[in-house]
């Protein structure tokens, strides 16, 4: 990371967000939380720091927002400091993001890799915001990813947004950004691993949902279910890309970890599509069979690792809504801590009270289905923080 910013004017930052930088960019597992593989460290370290020499203005109060809540969490320094001090440099950079025009695929590197670090700021440290930066980011993007097929950074920045705004519109049953038609490349994404291929699907179901909960006519509702059935059979039918010349890049544990992502992942989209079809007292046993499929799969992956699974806080939440009984459910609480984000500890305790809602309101039946819950929102709560925008 020296070498890095010996490029960088000293007048163009101070001796403290110097510092900041160097935390964040200086040592690989600095960043391991913004990767879903220990060996994908030094690779997202390597295209952060790859833009800072010439993009050090746009990129500068991102990075330090983003550096701020990193050292926090490794130092155990409180959270509400960090968070106020993150705001500080968020703020800006949103500014930053708002203005930066998108026409080359440089541009849209830029764009994204802003967008990335912002948003792991704001879902992280403030848990609700996030949605309209992914939105912005990924409309910006869209027509030069379209016209160019996109660089491995791009596309995997690209891809941590379009997971976290599905969460936001599974949540809300709102439709996701319209996505680039492009072909997806044989490879492992850094948030991803395997199961990149199964986003589009989540984002179809998200149009689905939204759909149904807007729709009264009988012939309209028959042909979206018809969607639904296709969506569901090209998930049931998917398989993760075992080519060798990816996989034998990774240990054993990597291995293990990749399959069981793209197992939970896959079990999680199948789950939605069937919540989408049938309200909570019909076909549980299916949906049983499925949520115990992925917590037994996340046990299993930690025991056998001894390293909980991460960038699986989608399944696991969409899984530990069908849990029942009150052992069970005690228990999925206290797995909480594992599966969902280690990074984002105000997504942690959104998660605990989403679901202690959700279970209280199904035994009630005061809810069908989790996506229609009294009680919102989930993981990602509302629109940008006013402060945070100003």
């Amino acid at each position: 990371m020296s070498t890095k910013l010996q490029y960088v004017p000293d007048y163009d930052i101070c001796a403290e967000e110097k510092e900041l930088l160097m935390f964040l960019l200086g040592q690989p597992e600095r960043v391991q939380s913004l990767v879903v593989l220990r060996s994908f460290a030094i690779i997202e370290q390597q295209a952060l720091a790859a833009l800072l020499p010439f993009a050090l203005p746009i990129l500068k109060h991102a990075y330090l927002a983003c550096a701020v809540w990193l050292k926090s969490l490794q130092y155990g320094t409180g959270e509400e400091v960090a968070r106020n001090a993150g705001v500080l440099f968020a703020s800006p950079a949103m500014s930053t993001l708002r203005t930066l025009s998108v026409t080359t695929e440089q541009d849209a590197t830029l764009c994204l890799a802003l967008g990335n670090t912002l948003a792991f700021f704001v879902y992280s440290s403030i848990g609700y915001g996030v949605a309209d930066i992914c939105h912005y980011c990924i409309s910006a993007v869209s027509p030069i990813i379209t016209s160019t097929p996109p660089s491995l950074p791009l596309e995997s920045w690209k891809s941590f947004l379009e997971l976290l705004e599905v969460m936001e519109c599974l949540t809300h049953r709102r439709s996701p950004t319209p996505r680039a038609l492009q072909q997806l490349q044989e490879r492992v994404d850094r948030k991803l691993g395997l199961c990149l291929p199964l986003l589009p699907h989540f984002q179809d179901l998200c149009i689905i949902s939204h759909s149904l909960s807007n729709e009264t006519d009988a012939s309209c509702i028959a042909r979206i279910h018809a969607q639904l059935d296709k969506i569901y059979t090209a998930v049931d039918e998917w398989i993760p890309s075992h080519a060798r010349q990816i996989l034998d890049h990774f240990d054993s544990t990597e291995l293990v970890h990749l399959l069981a992502q793209a197992k939970v992942y896959r079990l999680a989209a199948l789950l939605v599509a069937h919540r989408l079809r049938h309200d909570f007292g019909s076909e549980d046993d299916k949906a049983d069979v499925w949520s115990n499929e992925v917590m037994r799969e996340l046990e299993l992956t930690k025991h056998m690792t001894k390293q909980p699974l991460r960038f699986v806080t989608l399944p696991f939440i969409v899984a530990a809504i069908e849990v029942r009984g009150t052992e069970a459910r005690v228990s999925t609480l206290q797995a909480v801590k594992d599966y969902v984000d280690g990074f984002a500890p105000v997504i942690q305790r959104a998660t605990t009270t989403f679901l202690s809602r959700i279970w209280h309101e199904r035994d009630i039946t005061t809810t069908a289905r989790w996506f229609d819950s009294i009680s919102k929102p989930c993981v990602v709560l509302h629109s940008i923080d006013t402060a945070l925008c100003s």
